[in-house]
């Protein structure tokens, strides 16, 4: 260790020019310093060279050298040059790497204290070589105390003091920061760290406050309603719960300092579930490891704008379907179909599958088209047919697949603003007032065609179906080959790679696994499990025989049974092996119409489930007539007279005549019909009785389909087969499918 003076350092690389100076720069390094030694009397201070800046260190040991070479030659013959001559002592071991702070790194606030009591230290030490050290603190302390002291040195006492108002410092506190610097340096002087609180330095009633505000208690999250119900419990003056909030709120600024206090505040007061996830520290998945085809995201979306349905033309939203893979983020397959279901989900894996390969890893969620046993059975499912690892997310935590998530908003929203009937939550409400209103009075034009045959010209902002599909396709054309992807490699010219650009550098075709058309028809086949019983196979009421059936290890074993869902006229039957049966047709004999696609049964139930929830309404609706029977006194009646208490029923006015007279009653309950309280009821009588019509009933009816009465309701009776154009309808085929 090599210790020099401020006059023998000033002038090298990296140092003032002037002892002065140099002498400032060393006190700012923190240099450790000693009274220079051999000499009596003082002689100023040494400073250790080996906490230098490298490049003055290495100006140091140069000049020592170049000194220490020089005296050498002058004394001494040259020594003969050996090259690689291994060095007499061994080399010292590597210096220890210097341990890790036991702080942490100070505030502006505590470098500006360590600052100021650095400058009364230099105040002392300036004066040492006059006065000694405590005769130099007791100087300075005393121009403090007389208030000979400058207005800057007061300021620079009251930071070292930490006090706004202190601005005296004794010369036992000079002393000790002269032993802490000459000991530690300019670390030594920052203020001491406070210790961590603990729940013992709480009281009760502040901790009770905490408590509450730590819970899910939608009433508690702010700390103002905690302060008050814990003040209420305990029965104290409402008006000093002020005092309890100000106490409460210094203890939780006390512990709410660090992450772990803040991130136990976001799980105490949030249930596990997306919203908390949001809160949490953000975390993402690294795609960089996969390849094309490694792993595919699907999800399906509701399409944020109304469409014309390709059956009836009325105006619907329909589910949008899309595939995309996790490494390229380009989307490989889509479907569309009027509602989430597995075959949407399904045909947008064939879509992908059929242009691009079958994916080690299909990521989705837990939605119905997604969980079903078309998709997951591990005997016949699409997945296990494929060889798909068939992944799903946590339920209400959408952010483990967030890249589709990101991606409606690119595509599906986007795709959606290009018709009138957008209906995204940005849209706006006047306009969307006025579409929904022509919308509704187009559907009421339509049912009052259906009765009169009038022509009703459909308004041109809803799309018709093939427009909604060329809208998509479009859509998805340009985010695979226009879209610049934040996520992507960025290519040569510094602009991010498209989808299509990532997917083009790294897909290989010969890696993949393709498949052929008719491969793909068997593998997107879907399946059931059912017991081969005599000959023939029965599911969906369905009955399929064909005569390998009656195979030894078919016949009384389950096998997977496959169906089309658009030709229900045969299945095929496989064993659970996957080893191929035989093709069984739809025996007819027992039966005198045909199949139902699985289509048509889908439509039906779908519209079985409509007409049930109008039902449901139109109950409640008229519930709202009838009231309550409140009897103005009940009395125990004579044993031997009936007693019945009757409900006043609400007066309907209308513009039909009713059959109010006594006379008229009595000739209905001879011919054995039923009374009617309301008209709908004796309109659903009527149709379903149309052999018991007579003249006053024909009238009746021709006047009550003019009414607004069956046009509110028109829709219902059409559900239920009560239109009054309607036919009888004929008992249909029960389609398996």
């Amino acid at each position: 260790m090599t210790w020099l003076t401020a006059r023998e350092i000033a002038g090298l690389p990296g140092m003032p020019g002037t002892e002065r100076r140099a002498r400032e720069r060393l006190t700012r390094l923190c240099i450790s310093s000693r009274p220079r030694t051999g000499r009596e009397g003082g002689g100023g201070q040494e400073y250790d060279t080996t906490a230098l800046p490298a490049e003055t260190r290495a100006a140091i040991a140069a000049r020592t050298v170049s000194k220490a070479a020089s005296t050498a030659l002058a004394q001494v013959d040259a020594a003969p040059v050996v090259s690689f001559a291994p060095p007499e002592k061994p080399l010292p071991a590597p210096r220890a790497p210097s341990p890790e702070p036991a702080r942490r790194p100070p505030s502006l606030t505590d470098k500006a204290t360590a600052d100021a009591r650095m400058v009364l230290v230099n105040l002392v030490l300036d004066l040492e070589p006059l006065h000694g050290i405590k005769r130099a603190c007791a100087t300075v302390a005393l121009q403090f105390a007389s208030g000979q002291a400058s207005a800057e040195l007061q300021a620079t006492a009251r930071k070292a003091n930490q006090r706004a108002r202190a601005d005296q410092v004794s010369a036992r506190t000079l002393e000790r920061y002269i032993g802490i610097y000459r000991a530690e340096g300019w670390w030594g002087l920052l203020p001491a760290q406070s210790p961590e609180p603990t729940l013992h330095d709480v009281e009760q009633d502040v901790a009770a406050v905490l408590g509450l505000f730590h819970s899910r208690d939608a009433r508690f999250r702010k700390l103002t309603g905690a302060a008050k119900e814990v003040t209420r419990q305990l029965g104290r003056d409402f008006d000093t719960w002020k005092a309890l909030y100000a106490r409460a709120r210094r203890a939780l600024d006390k512990f709410g300092k660090s992450h772990q206090a803040n991130t136990a505040l976001i799980k105490a007061r949030h249930a596990p579930g997306a919203q908390r996830d949001a809160k949490l520290p953000f975390r993402w998945r690294d795609t960089s490891g996969l390849k094309p085809n490694d792993c595919w995201l699907i999800d399906g979306h509701t399409f944020k704008a109304k469409v014309r349905h390709p059956d009836h033309g009325a105006p619907f939203a329909p589910e949008l379907t899309v595939c995309i893979d996790a490494r390229s983020r380009m989307i490989t397959g889509w479907s569309v179909n009027l509602s989430e279901n597995v075959r949407a989900v399904g045909d947008a894996l064939r879509h992908g599958v059929s242009l691009w390969g079958v994916p080690a890893i299909l990521y989705g969620d837990n939605g119905a088209g997604e969980t079903a046993k078309q998709m997951d059975c591990p005997i016949d499912g699409f997945c296990a047919r494929l060889g798909i690892d068939h992944r799903t997310g946590i339920a209400g935590k959408p952010q483990g697949h967030g890249g589709i998530e990101r991606l409606w908003q690119t595509v599906g929203i986007n795709c959606a603003r290009n018709f009138a009937t957008y209906q995204g939550k940005d849209v706006d409400g006047g306009t969307f007032r006025k579409v929904a209103a022509e919308l509704q009075k187009e559907q009421r034009a339509v049912r009052r065609a259906q009765q009169t045959g009038e022509v009703v010209v459909l308004s041109n902002k809803v799309p018709t179906w093939p427009q909604f599909i060329d809208a998509v396709e479009k859509a998805v054309h340009e985010y695979n080959q226009e879209h610049r992807h934040r996520m992507l490699p960025k290519r040569a010219d510094g602009k991010y790679m498209t989808p299509a650009e990532a997917w083009a550098a790294e897909y290989k075709v010969e890696e993949q696994e393709l498949l052929t058309q008719l491969e793909l028809r068997m593998m997107f086949m879907p399946a059931i499990l059912r017991t081969a019983k005599r000959g023939q196979v029965t599911f969906f009421n369905q009955t399929y025989a064909a005569p390998e059936l009656m195979r030894r290890d078919v016949d009384g074993r389950e096998v997977s049974v496959r169906y089309d869902i658009h030709d229900p006229s045969f299945v095929l039957v496989y064993t659970l092996d996957g080893e191929y049966v035989c093709e069984a047709k739809f025996e007819a004999s027992r039966r005198d119409f045909f199949p139902t696609p699985v289509i048509d049964m889908a439509r039906e139930k779908r519209v079985k489930a409509a007409v049930k929830r109008r039902e449901q309404q139109i109950d409640l609706a008229l519930r709202e007539l009838q009231t309550t029977v409140q009897p103005a006194q009940f009395s125990l009646p004579e044993p031997s007279t009936p007693f019945v208490v009757v409900p006043s029923t609400p007066e309907v006015f209308s513009s039909l005549p009713l059959n109010a007279s006594s006379e008229g009653e009595a000739v209905q309950a001879a011919s054995g019909r039923p009374f009617f309280d309301t008209f709908s009821d004796r309109y659903e009588w009527l149709m379903a009785h149309r052999d018991q019509w007579d003249a006053s009933d024909a009238q009746w009816l021709r006047q009550y389909v003019t009414s607004d009465d069956y046009e509110g309701l028109a829709d219902y009776y059409a559900a239920r087969g009560l239109g009054r154009d309607d036919a009888d309808e004929q008992s249909g085929f029960k389609s398996a499918l």
